[in-house]
């Protein structure tokens, strides 16, 4: 049997630890971590090895050479461009002749690889994949197979709302060589996102191993410190080092001076110095060479070859790669990543989670509170589901929006036009004030559009030809919401949200000349080109006198007024939007029916004609309804958890209800042939009811009353988030035998012809639990069963 080592990835989450050191040769416990890989693969007698390389390709190809001196034999295949981890495999076809292993060059593992490789056998598997468990799966694959190990879903990378497993892929993978039939000619191709979901759709014999033993991918730097941590805990330790004292080990050439205190478990490189009084600390690493001079202090860090550490300096919990020279008196704290060659001048003050990309002075007394020159790092989950959000005057900062509006630039060519809105708030507008301003920075220009209207700037952006938009709003809780769109007016999809959490991360600002500065366009946008495309898009006109009562924030009372005066329907405002005060304000009035707008008009709450607020089953029914009797489609796309009830409305429309995520980008697209929707758009829901109003000739509650019945119970339930993803699987594994739908979350089909949904929330620790069944008891039944269920698991 043979092996490939992919090693031709860059590194950028590792980044600076990476800038001028491939992946591979990043040290673990004193030793490049590719060298794990080929010592655990050797173990079972695999010692024939391709090696696939791209990214500083030259220093690994010297400091592995042939592989002679590790017992093995290397064969590289260099990529001139990336060709994905499945096409970078596919380039060595010409070696790779029978069945063989595929490893990360990352990735560190005691597994046992020979019960993986007789499963694999045993099931005459085309590919299996080995899965470890893994409490918080977004940075990984996650995997769901069958009672017998057959994988029937791939989900990659997700967000917590898409998070149905805690089962994760290893990157380690054993194929049969037929499966090279299956990769295209033309790279780039990837295994995860392409290759395998293409298996398990067409039903090839795709298996996942569930494998014990310890399995690491150093891929971000917090990992990355992690590793150091476990192997210390196993007392995994290179060979030639000496346990002078209980776990602390010491290689060669080591000198340690009087009223030196060491605390294991540490490991102590060839020939490094530790000078008088100095303190070695649990969980620390030193590499070869380096010197800890008197007084100085290390608890918790990772120091690279060569470092020097000055007289009463404290690192905690900190990373230093080669040739850094740490002055008196510093202090370096949590998770804080110091580049290669950097100097540090006396008594700085570096904070958690700082990096400092290499080749950098800092001079004396600096307090060093953002990362120099590139990004300082962000969550996993920078963007929810309504865009980033962030508290007012504490995250959402110049700082924060100058990098963002940089990360933001880099997806854009320059020249761009981008469109920049806000809401009515003064901070709002002073963050996307600032935006534009950076955006002009990179070369790109901007224009305002004033209307505040969210609904408008999204019809604006690609009717104007923008390339793409920014709006900013502030909710209920003073939070800021910053929402971006792409040059279709739709929210950007996940790809380009993890370009800008990678750029926000890695990526330094790429300034223009100034010759190439943009500008702010002279003309600003405002809402006649909404209003007009309505005003002829809804046929509706009637001499019937229409009343409607609105709440809204003052910026959108232009639009609203201008626009429903124009349908012929009159307006009744008010300033309080608590339930009480619309039922009683609409029964004076005698309105139709009564709308409260959120800030930016994309969101709002529907009364009856009685003062009675509309439920989200009625508002999503109405939008059944509403879109089937006025689209010439005649199909709606509605969430995973509207009820089955509805396919009966739309099959007396003569139409058809498909499912999409309960995601607004998702919601949008599926209706890309009209320029409105009634679910995110409260002025075209407004207009269209009154439209629907004077076709049926009856009042909103009828109109609700002849839908069919629909039996939905909902509830939210708390689950930790270090327990989500491995709740969801154990549900998974009680619905073998059942029909499962992955569309959004996990929807399981009972025997009834009831069903469930379990849908994670993507910025809360909340699953939440819909049930659907022939009334109203039963499907409470089904909810109480599953939140049982789940607070079972957290349990065990």
């Amino acid at each position: 049997m043979k092996a490939v080592i992919m090693a031709g990835g860059r590194g950028t989450r590792l980044r600076p630890l990476t800038c001028h050191v491939p992946k591979p040769v990043v040290p673990i416990m004193n030793k490049p971590v590719m060298e794990y890989s080929i010592e655990w693969l050797k173990q079972y007698g695999i010692t024939h090895i391709a090696v696939t390389v791209e990214y500083l390709s030259e220093e690994i190809i010297e400091y592995f050479g042939d592989g002679q001196r590790f017992g093995v034999h290397l064969h590289y295949f260099e990529e001139a461009t990336p060709l994905g981890t499945a096409g970078s495999v596919k380039h060595a076809q010409s070696f790779l002749d029978d069945t063989f292993v595929v490893i990360s060059a990352d990735t560190l593992t005691t597994i046992d690889l020979q019960q993986a490789i007789d499963f694999h056998f045993s099931k005459q598997s085309l590919v299996t994949v080995l899965m470890h468990h893994e409490a918080t799966p977004l940075s990984y694959g996650g995997i769901v197979t069958d009672r017998y190990g057959k994988i029937i879903h791939f989900v990659e990378k997700p967000k917590w709302n898409e998070v149905c497993t805690d089962l994760v892929n290893t990157g380690i993978y054993i194929c049969h060589p037929t499966i090279f039939d299956y990769m295209p000619q033309h790279p780039p191709y990837d295994f995860s996102q392409h290759l395998f979901p293409y298996l398990v759709q067409h039903e090839y014999p795709i298996y996942g191993w569930q494998a014990d033993g310890y399995w690491s991918d150093i891929g971000v730097i917090e990992q990355y410190h992690q590793t150091h941590i476990d192997l210390l805990n196993q007392r995994f330790v290179p060979s030639h080092y000496k346990e002078i004292a209980p776990a602390i080990w010491v290689g060669k050439g080591v000198k340690i001076a009087q009223g030196v205190k060491l605390e294991g478990p540490i490991m102590i490189g060839d020939d490094v110095r530790i000078d008088d009084y100095a303190t070695v600390g649990p969980y620390t690493v030193i590499g070869p060479r380096s010197v800890i001079s008197k007084h100085a202090s290390l608890k918790r860090s990772i120091v690279w070859p060569d470092v020097y550490v000055d007289q009463h300096s404290e690192l905690r919990g900190a990373i230093v790669a080669n040739d850094v020279y740490i002055g008196k008196k510093n202090e370096i704290f949590d998770y804080a990543v110091i580049g290669a060659k950097c100097k540090l001048e006396n008594k700085v003050k570096v904070q958690h989670g700082v990096k400092i990309w290499p080749n950098k002075t800092i001079a004396e007394k600096t307090k060093v509170k953002h990362s120099i020159v590139w990004g300082e790092q962000h969550t996993k989950t920078l963007f929810s589901e309504q865009g980033i959000k962030m508290r007012a005057y504490i995250d959402a900062h110049p700082l924060f929006i100058t990098r963002l509006a940089s990360a933001y630039s880099s997806l854009y060519e320059k020249d761009s036009r981008i469109l920049i809105g806000f809401d009515g708030h003064p901070f709002s507008r002073a963050m996307g004030m600032l935006f534009a301003e950076c955006l002009h920075m990179y070369g790109m220009h901007t224009n305002i559009y004033e209307g505040g209207y969210l609904p408008a700037f999204r019809y604006i952006v690609p009717h104007k030809q923008y390339h793409g938009g920014v709006f900013i709003t502030m909710d209920e809780h003073d939070e800021a919401i910053v929402d971006i769109y792409d040059g279709y007016g739709y929210p950007i999809d996940r790809a380009m949200e993890r370009a800008i959490e990678q750029q926000m991360k890695h990526e330094h600002a790429c300034y223009v000349s100034l010759t190439q500065i943009g500008e702010a366009m002279k003309q600003k946008e405002k809402d006649e080109l909404y209003v007009r495309a309505l005003r002829q898009w809804i046929p509706f006109s009637s001499s019937e006198q229409w009343k409607v009562v609105v709440c809204s924030s003052p910026l959108l009372r232009e639009i609203i007024e201008h626009t429903l005066q124009s349908f012929a329907i009159q307006v009744v405002w008010t300033d309080h939007q608590d339930d009480e005060h619309i039922r009683k304000q609409i029964k004076r009035e005698h309105a139709h029916f009564g709308i409260v707008f959120d800030r930016s008009g994309e969101r709002f709450r529907i009364f009856d004609g009685q003062g009675t607020a509309l439920t989200n089953e009625e508002v999503i029914s109405l939008h059944v309804l509403v879109s089937l009797l006025f689209s010439e489609t005649k199909k709606v796309a509605v969430p995973s958890w509207v009820p089955s009830m509805l396919h009966t409305l739309a099959e007396r429309l003569h139409g058809d209800i498909v499912y999409v995520k309960d995601a607004r980008r998702d919601f949008l697209f599926a209706h890309h042939h009209e320029p409105f929707h009634f679910y995110f758009d409260g002025l075209y829901a407004c207009v269209q009811l009154f439209h629907l109003l004077a076709i049926e000739r009856c009042s909103l509650r009828t109109v609700i009353s002849s839908i069919p019945t629909i039996h939905l119970s909902c509830r939210d339930v708390y689950c930790p988030w270090h327990e989500r993803a491995a709740v969801m699987r154990k549900l998974l594994e009680e619905c073998y035998d059942k029909h499962v739908d992955f569309t959004d979350g996990i929807k399981v089909y009972h025997e009834d012809g009831a069903w469930t949904l379990i849908l994670p929330k993507v910025d809360e620790p909340t699953l939440t639990i819909y049930s659907q069944a022939t009334n109203a008891q039963k499907a409470k039944e089904y909810t109480k069963y599953y939140i049982k269920k789940i607070r079972q698991y957290q349990n065990v």
